[in-house]
């Protein structure tokens, strides 16, 4: 008999929401790495996208990000968020 047992992840889904809420909240600005990754983890569409690829590796390519967030389609609540990582992308860039 062969039995196998799937271990799924835990759902960090509202952890990450305060998350970015309190991140937010002490940085306006949207100049945290780490609070634009974890935008960028809650918000893209999917493996191989530009966002996910940035929110997993750290490394982004500002102009495919600004294309991608420019398509994005959210809930009202979540323009913030969409916003933010829009800063967060154009002050790399000028960085860059």
């Amino acid at each position: 008999m062969n039995s196998s047992t799937i271990t799924a992840a835990p759902d960090e889904t509202d952890r990450a929401r305060q998350l970015i809420e309190i991140g937010l909240a002490m940085d306006p600005e949207a100049r945290s790495e780490t609070v634009a990754r974890l935008i960028a983890a809650s918000l893209h569409e999917g493996s191989g996208t530009t966002l996910e690829h940035f929110a997993s590796t750290g490394a982004l390519d500002a102009q495919a990000a600004i294309d991608e967030l420019n398509h994005l389609e959210v809930p009202f609540e979540r323009e913030g968020w969409v916003d933010a990582l829009g800063r967060y992308v154009l002050a790399e860039r000028s960085r860059s």
